[in-house]
Parts: structure tokens; sequence; C-alpha cells
């Protein structure tokens, strides 16, 4: 098993990632057996780029190809907890050629960057219970909450 070593570079995306990153959103989508209306791409696009909006993507990007191998959306908020902002990861999708290489980590190892710029380090996420390929990262970057998430019905 290969790692992501220095041919993988992370980075947030610009205009020149929206096909890359599109490719993968719809590939996240399929994974979990959701679909969106293709206006959001472009939605959601435009704001990781607005410099007024604190929502953000990074793309991993191979190195030798060029090619957007993973990608990650992530939000500030304010939480009534802290005086400082949280970073909530919404979305993070590796190629399934390029999982269990180091990829997500390097991707997520951003966000933390990120937030640490942004001052607020406070970073969480979710995913599902049945994930248990994602789990066993995310148990050596961080710790599970123990937390149940509820959601309003029919939404």
């Amino acid at each position: 098993m290969s790692s992501a070593d220095d041919s993988v570079v992370v980075r947030l995306v610009t205009e020149d990632d929206k096909d890359g990153w599109q490719r993968l959103w719809r590939s996240y989508q399929d994974f979990y057996k959701v679909s969106f209306p293709n206006e959001l791409d472009d939605f959601n696009f435009e704001r990781f780029l607005d410099p007024t909006v604190k929502m953000w993507a990074a793309v991993a990007v191979n190195g030798s190809s060029g090619e957007v191998i993973g990608m990650i959306n992530f939000f500030s908020h304010m939480s009534t907890w802290d005086f400082k902002d949280k970073i909530y990861i919404n979305d993070l999708y590796v190629d399934g050629n390029s999982r269990v290489k180091g990829v997500g980590r390097k991707l997520i190892q951003l966000v933390y960057e990120e937030a640490d710029k942004l001052e607020t380090p406070s970073v969480y996420w979710c995913t599902d219970e049945s994930n248990y390929s994602a789990q066993l990262l995310y148990t050596k970057i961080g710790y599970k909450a123990h937390k149940t998430i509820y959601k309003r019905n029919g939404y």
C-alpha cells in the first residue's frame, strides 16, 4: 500500500478546480445515495470562491497526473458554547482508487491548518455509523464524541 506523499498536493480550490471538484461531488452523492439539483453545484462553488462567505472547499491533486482525487467542504459557524467559531467538515470524499493512501488525512489536516489560521481550532464532523473504513482514519486524527444527531422529520 502506497501513501499520499509529496506527489499529492492539497489546497483550497481555485476556479480551475470546478470540473474536478464537481466530478467528486457527484460521486460523493452517489456514495450516499442522494441527489442534489445541478444548480447547487454552481451555487456551492461560487460560495467557496467568495471571500465574504465562511465556506470553503479544498482538493487533493495527484501531482503526476494533475487529476483531482479528493475533496473536502467545510464552513465556520458561531457557537453559544464558546467565544470562538467552530469549523464543521460538511463533506469529505476521496476517489476510490486513491483511498487508504493518506489522501483523506491530508485533506483533514488542511482543514485543521485553516482552522488554526482563523483562530477557530475546534473542528468537527459526522459520518454514517456504517462507514467503518472512514472511521478507521477518524479515530486516528480525532476522537469519537458521544453525541447522537437528530434531524427534523422530512428534511
